[in-house]
């Protein structure tokens, strides 16, 4: 009887183990993950002019201006961990030209590429805890307001509130193309006319959304924080790319290098970005 409990209990700590193990499609695999020396990087972008990643970490938890900006070559290498340094919990990122954006809890940092300097810090009154950015090709600036279901534009370096709206709850995720800014809220992904500010429901049951971004074939890749990755697309069932949370390894706010099929994952927790190649 001991005997075919113990054999029972192995196979409980067996199967238990198997669960815990995370899940990468078929559709990924791992080309190289960074070493642990970011803090806390909630977001990356790739800038194609410079052929530069960078990386926001938002820094030591309760310590005021920790965050800072990396930058990683290509192949995952990190060329110069601190960039800039001195940002209040930086998050999204966006890059106009040698401009390049990015989000601190109630204003945008500015800054100069070439120089490596912050330029300006750009207030936005009422923001509660600003997210994501999105820009455009009229060098438009798209910021989300995540506690505050809303999205301010900066526009020739002035900020105001393009749409509020309690349809923007929990808003995150920003994409702009073409006239149209679509957002990731908490278990969907709206559209915005940017002309008439109507907003309207584009891809439902989505789950919650930290990054979006095109796979340039009509899809888009999502993440949810937590740890799991999505392909999603207007009237299609969400496809799971990876599941990291059984091994508590976060998703933040991803990138994807259409060029490179690259697919670029901040894991928050653990101090390294991730990247997947996408078949």
């Amino acid at each position: 009887m001991k005997k075919i409990l113990s054999s029972i209990s192995i196979a409980l700590i067996g199967m238990s183990l198997i669960a815990q193990q995370a899940f990468i499609s078929d559709k990924l695999s791992q080309k190289w993950e960074t070493s642990g020396e970011l803090k806390v990087p909630e977001s990356v972008f790739y800038d194609d002019l410079n052929q530069v990643i960078y990386v926001s970490s938002m820094g030591e938890d309760g310590k005021d201006n920790s965050g800072f900006l990396s930058k990683l070559s290509p192949d995952g290498k990190i060329t110069s961990l601190k960039w800039i340094t001195g940002l209040q919990k930086p998050k999204g990122i966006g890059v106009i030209g040698n401009l390049l954006y990015v989000t601190e809890i109630n204003h945008v940092a500015e800054i100069d590429i070439k120089a490596g300097k912050i330029t300006r810090k750009i207030e936005i009154p009422g923001s509660k805890f600003l997210n994501d950015i999105a820009t455009d090709a009229q060098g438009n600036v798209y910021v989300s307001d995540s506690q505050d279901g809303a999205i301010y534009l900066i526009r020739q370096g002035k900020a105001e509130l393009l749409s509020k709206s309690e349809n923007l709850d929990g808003i995150n995720g920003l994409y702009v193309s073409e006239g149209v800014l679509l957002a990731g809220l908490k278990n969907k992904v709206v559209k915005i006319n940017l002309q008439s500010k109507e907003i309207s429901d584009y891809i439902l049951n989505t789950g919650g959304i930290d990054g979006l971004v095109p796979d340039g074939k009509g899809n888009f890749l999502i993440s949810d924080w937590q740890g799991t990755i999505h392909l999603i697309n207007p009237g299609h069932e969400k496809v799971v790319l990876a599941d990291t949370k059984p091994s508590k390894v976060n998703a933040a706010d991803i990138d994807y290098i259409i060029s490179k099929k690259l697919l670029l994952v901040p894991t928050f927790s653990t101090n390294k970005v991730v990247a997947y190649e996408m078949h």
